[in-house]
């Protein structure tokens, strides 16, 4: 249960209502007159102002979905003035409203994206967390330089040959575009720069994949040379053609025995529930979404129950990986969907792969959350990026072009 302040309303309301079926909040009556005064303030700038109204716009339509606690009177007399850090102001108030419904639901987080009523707050016992990451979170796995005379692309390419780095991490790679046109990439790979070459994954299973942008070929080489890559990208950017094509090639290779798929079979965000598949544990997989998922690409469902019969694919809920190992298995872990996991998820998966093993996420942590729960700084693609990044065997690419189809690329300004 989520208890949000006004800030944080203000800056989420966009993944807080879209979840708000499946992740009920409360607020303080507070709160609600903030937003109205926010409304028609002359000292707010227009931005805010707007957002204020979007707030209450879904704050009267969804109302009922939501819980409002009143502040009392006598709450300054017991809580507010005793207390030395509390101010006689609006954010004391909507601390103390928290408080007050904590009690009796200890389980309650209060959400804030403000820095003195995340302090209060904790200083009243509460358990705080915001849907602003804690760090910047504009890591893509690139960095790109764009040169707009022949005269500074000879320059990029004397600091590479007279050794400059570019103070790049271990495993990121460098775009010289000359003005819109990609020209060339490197790598800061074992020490130095390297030129990032074209691969092709082959496999019977899925044929020739090859790049169809620049971004998929720095994509392609992350997974050729890492251990643990991380593909992140809207709908139709190529994240499980190129997961999946590399898994297969290597499993027709020999250069693993296995392909384990990790899945958080989470409903879409406002789709309505179908209930509970018939069946075993992996005819329920193949009934939903990581089932449609693996039909699409492999062409058809009997191909897939193929593969498992023959223990070549495994398909495992994350309910289920706890006690899991694959030391020994030489497998290949693909985490799909990994935007809707939180950090203890993502962790405990992580803590399953042993050095006989590869993985690869993908997952789009910037528009594809379903739950509010796996959102901001509580997101466990975010959290993996911020960890793992600079390590000698991890990878990150952000892939930001559309392959599958006009509507699909336009569909993403929705």
């Amino acid at each position: 249960m989520f208890f949000y302040d006004t800030c944080s309303l203000l800056n989420n309301y966009a993944i807080i209502f879209k979840n708000i079926s499946s992740s009920p909040f409360v607020v303080s009556n507070l709160t609600l007159k903030e937003l109205e005064d926010i409304k028609t303030s002359k000292f707010k700038d227009e931005d805010v102002k707007f957002k204020a109204k979007k707030v209450c716009q879904l704050l009267n339509f969804y109302y009922g979905q939501y819980t409002i606690v009143n502040y009392e009177k006598e709450w300054d007399e017991i809580y507010l003035k005793p207390n030395p850090i509390l101010l006689e102001n609006n954010d004391s108030r909507i601390v103390i409203c928290a408080y007050v419904y904590s009690e009796n639901h200890p389980e309650m987080c209060f959400m804030t994206d403000d820095v003195s009523c995340n302090n209060i707050a904790k200083s009243m016992g509460l358990t705080t967390n915001s849907l602003i990451p804690k760090e910047d979170s504009s890591y893509t796995g690139y960095k790109i330089y764009t040169c707009i005379s022949e005269n500074e692309v000879a320059d990029i390419y004397d600091r590479i040959y007279s050794g400059d780095t570019f103070d790049l991490l271990p495993n990121q790679y460098m775009i010289i575009k000359q003005n819109d046109r990609i020209i060339d990439s490197y790598v800061y790979r074992n020490d130095k720069l390297e030129q990032v070459l074209f691969n092709i994954f082959s496999s019977k299973m899925l044929g020739d994949i090859k790049p169809l942008d620049f971004y998929q070929k720095l994509a392609m080489d992350s997974l050729k040379y890492n251990t643990l890559t991380m593909l992140r990208g809207a709908a139709g950017t190529g994240k499980s053609y190129l997961g999946l094509g590399y898994l297969f090639q290597q499993l027709e290779n020999y250069q693993i025995d296995k392909i384990i798929i990790f899945c958080n079979t989470v409903a879409t965000a406002g789709s309505a529930k179908l209930g509970f598949y018939p069946g075993s544990r992996t005819e329920k997989l193949l009934d939903s979404q990581i089932g449609n998922f693996l039909t699409s690409k492999l062409g058809d469902k009997m191909q897939v129950e193929r593969l498992i019969n023959d223990g070549q694919l495994i398909l495992l809920p994350m309910s289920d990986i706890r006690g899991f190992d694959t030391t020994g298995m030489k497998a290949g872990i693909y985490i799909t969907e990994a935007q809707n996991l939180n950090i203890d998820l993502i962790k405990l998966a992580l803590q399953r792969i042993g050095d006989d093993s590869i993985c690869i996420l993908d997952g789009d942590s910037d528009t594809q959350v379903d739950l509010g729960i796996y959102a901001g700084s509580n997101n466990g693609m975010r959290r993996v990026s911020q960890i793992f990044k600079g390590q000698e065997f991890y990878g990150e690419i952000t892939l930001p072009i559309c392959h599958r189809s006009k509507i699909a690329s336009i569909a993403e300004r929705l």
